[in-house]
């Protein structure tokens, strides 16, 4: 999918998706502090990071927020859904982390290690480790919503695992979506949160 696509509201496709995955990725437990602060500076998008990333006020919002990046300002409103749709995500994320077995992880972060692998190779290779997990998809939610959150768990998981896989992870993830997942985006764009 072209990443110049818009859907219609300013932000292009690949801004959305860089967007939704560092949001889950911040917002999910893990174990990549500081790889993902690193992340966070290197994107060409804003991202919030927090001085101190474990304290959340009682209302869930951040205790402060810093931004990296360009803003855009006709589209800080929409960014601040993708925030909420990614932390909305990352809370049902957490939820089923348990359904990833560490035997999958392991595989697919040695997939990942492996230097000679295409970003094709890489995203085949998401892709049958989603195919994997197909039975762990809770049945109350939509086919396309369970295999974004399982795609997403994944890429945490395997960062979580590996932490020096973030960045590689990360891309493919976001190349993953872009190609395979982006429907299901916009339609929690449009929805504001499901």
């Amino acid at each position: 999918m072209d990443s110049q696509v818009s859907n219609g509201s300013g932000l292009d496709t690949e801004h959305i998706t860089n967007l939704l995955v560092f949001g889950f990725l911040q917002n999910s437990k893990y174990h990549f502090h500081r790889e993902l602060e690193v992340l966070g500076q290197e994107l060409p998008v804003p991202v919030y990071l927090d001085a101190d990333e474990d304290e959340l006020q009682t209302d869930g919002s951040r205790a402060s927020r810093s931004y990296h990046g360009r803003i855009q300002p006709d589209s800080e409103s929409q960014e601040d859904v993708i925030q909420r749709i990614a932390h909305h995500l990352a809370q049902v994320g957490d939820e089923l982390n348990h359904s990833i077995q560490p035997t999958l992880v392991r595989q697919l972060a040695a997939q990942f290690m492996n230097v000679s692998l295409s970003e094709e190779d890489r995203r085949n290779c998401l892709a049958k480790a989603l195919d994997e997990v197909k039975t762990a998809f809770p049945r109350d939610m939509e086919n396309e919503k369970a295999m974004l959150i399982m795609t997403l768990l994944l890429a945490k998981s395997v960062a979580s695992h590996e932490p020096s896989l973030l960045r590689d992870v990360f891309r493919t993830t976001v190349n993953f979506i872009n190609q395979n997942l982006f429907t299901s985006v916009r339609n929690l764009l449009r929805n504001g949160m499901d």
